[in-house]
């Protein structure tokens, strides 16, 4: 944010669930291990429709590879949706 570095610092809860077991809690500004909440990788993904790749991670200060694991997040997320147009 404004070029200052932000990062979360959280253990995630266990719960003990006589059904399901030992689970952790889900955080819903993350995904797995990736490094970019869920939140600003899809802001990454809408900028990318509309500038160059190189283009989105310059103005935002990122990288590259962010841009792209972003817009691949999105493409994923649609792709059981999409259907082909032949």
């Amino acid at each position: 944010m404004w070029g200052i570095k932000v990062f979360f610092v959280y253990a995630p809860r266990r719960v003990s669930c006589r059904r399901c077991g030992i689970r952790v809690e889900r955080m819903p500004w993350a995904a797995g291990k990736h490094q970019l909440t869920e939140t600003y990788a899809w802001f990454l993904a809408g900028w990318a429709k509309r500038l160059s790749w190189k283009e989105v991670a310059g103005a935002f200060r990122t990288t590259w590879d962010h841009v792209f694991s972003s817009v691949e997040m999105a493409v994923a997320w649609a792709a059981p949706t999409r259907t082909c147009r032949g």
